[in-house]
C-alpha cells in the first residue's frame, strides 16, 4: 500500500516530504510537430530547478548489463544503485500505466527551455527511440529519418 500525504491529511499541507508535488510552472500539452502530449512550461524556471519527481512502477532487473532491459517506452533504468544494498540491486521506473507528468518529457538535443515551450530531456547518445527534435545541430540527424523501433 502506498501512502501519500496530501493537503487534507497533513499538517504540513503534504510538504512533509511523503506527499506528492507538482510544480505549478509545467502543464500537460500537445508537441507541436508530433501530437503527442508533451510538458510545457508557463512560467521561467531557473537552471538546475527541480520541477517533478518521475514516479511509476518500481521494476527489479538484473544487475547484469547484459541481461537487463534497456530502457524503453517509459521505462527508464536507474544508473545509481541504493547506498550500501545488502545485495546487489538495480531498479528500472516503469511510468507506462501510472505516474505524474514527468513520464510525458520527449528528448531534445537543446537544453534551454523559454516560457510557452516544451521541456524536453536529453536522453543522451544511446537513443532507445528516433530523436525528432529537428534542430540544425542536432546530434542524431543521421536518424531522425528512421521509424520508431
Amino acid at each position: 500500500m502506498h501512502i501519500f500525504c496530501n493537503v487534507n491529511c497533513c499538517p504540513y499541507e503534504g510538504k512533509c516530504g511523503n506527499g506528492l508535488e507538482e510544480s505549478s510552472k509545467v502543464f500537460l500539452g500537445r508537441n507541436r510537430r508530433t501530437g503527442r502530449l508533451c510538458v510545457v512550461v508557463g512560467e521561467d524556471i531557473q537552471a538546475g530547478e527541480v520541477l517533478d519527481q518521475y514516479l511509476g512502477l518500481m521494476e527489479h532487473v538484473s544487475v547484469s548489463r547484459a541481461d537487463r532491459p534497456r530502457n524503453g517506452g517509459y521505462r527508464l533504468v536507474m544508473k545509481q544503485r541504493p547506498e550500501k544494498p545488502s545485495y546487489p540491486v538495480c531498479v528500472a521506473i516503469n511510468a507506462e500505466d501510472m505516474g505524474g507528468l514527468m513520464r510525458f518529457l520527449n528528448h531534445s538535443c537543446r537544453p534551454d527551455i523559454l516560457r510557452g515551450e516544451e521541456v524536453t530531456v536529453d536522453y543522451g547518445a544511446d537513443l532507445w527511440f528516433v530523436c525528432r527534435c529537428e534542430l540544425s545541430d542536432c546530434r542524431h540527424s543521421n536518424i531522425q529519418n528512421e521509424e520508431d523501433p
